[in-house]
């Protein structure tokens, strides 16, 4: 699929001739020079107070091997990217988008097994956070480095769902493995922060490695879009 071609549509607000399905659709397959490309409707939601009525829409477009969700704003006959409110200047698409991604998360969170998440921090006083997170990610090093900070405030459950090499895959197992029947979180810190900015150096199956491809296909089609991801686990669990 044109990527380009696919992102740039979202930052179009142009007339069409009328805001059904048929018609969205119609518009948007004008604008990717695709052939084989395909779009759906997934979702239609009403906005409050808005005076004449707007809608939320989710289209799913698919070339047959990758698919893209997008979301726009539709009223009478007119398609807008985003919508702001004046009163606090926040996205309304980026909380929308945000509440249908948690909601995603919910459902595949509830059911995961807790071998594949690494809880760090048990502390019943305070609230947990989950980080989707990648040992070769620059800004999930960043994270780790304060991690002790974090630590401070909140519990934390790391989940691995990586983004670049096998490599990153392996320190995930790596992790995961030594780190999870530890009992001190200090001992956890140093082995996180260890693979996080060293090597891997121990071997790795691949059926391993098969566990933690599983998690990044899982969570990346939930909506999860890059890493870290962090996220309050009580929104997870409501």
């Amino acid at each position: 699929m044109n990527t380009k071609a696919l992102l740039g549509v979202s930052l179009l607000c142009s007339s069409v001739f009328s805001a059904t399905d048929t018609q969205i659709i119609n518009y948007f397959k004008s604008q990717i020079p695709v052939p084989t490309i395909q779009i759906e409707v997934t979702s239609r939601v009403n906005i409050d107070n808005v005076e004449g009525g707007l809608e939320y829409v989710t289209l799913n477009i698919s070339d047959g091997q990758r698919a893209q969700e997008l979301s726009v704003f539709t009223k009478d006959n007119l398609i807008f990217p985003d919508v702001i409110n004046i009163n606090d200047g926040g996205s309304i698409k980026e909380k929308l988008d945000r509440d249908k991604l948690i909601k995603n998360l919910s459902k595949i969170y509830k059911e995961e097994d807790p071998k594949n998440i690494l809880m760090v921090g048990n502390d019943p006083k305070k609230e947990t956070l989950v980080v989707f997170t990648d040992p070769e990610c620059p800004f999930c090093n960043k994270e780790v480095q304060k991690i002790e900070q974090r630590l401070e405030t909140y519990n934390l459950k790391l989940i691995f769902t990586p983004v670049h090499d096998r490599s990153s895959l392996e320190k995930s197992v790596l992790i995961l493995k030594q780190a999870s029947n530890l009992k001190d979180t200090k001992e956890q810190v140093k082995i996180i922060q260890k693979y996080f900015n060293g090597d891997v150096d121990a071997k790795v199956s691949d059926e391993e490695v098969q566990n933690i491809q599983s998690l990044i296909s899982k969570y990346f089609s939930a909506g999860i879009k890059g890493v870290p991801f962090i996220v309050n686990e009580k929104d997870l669990l409501n």
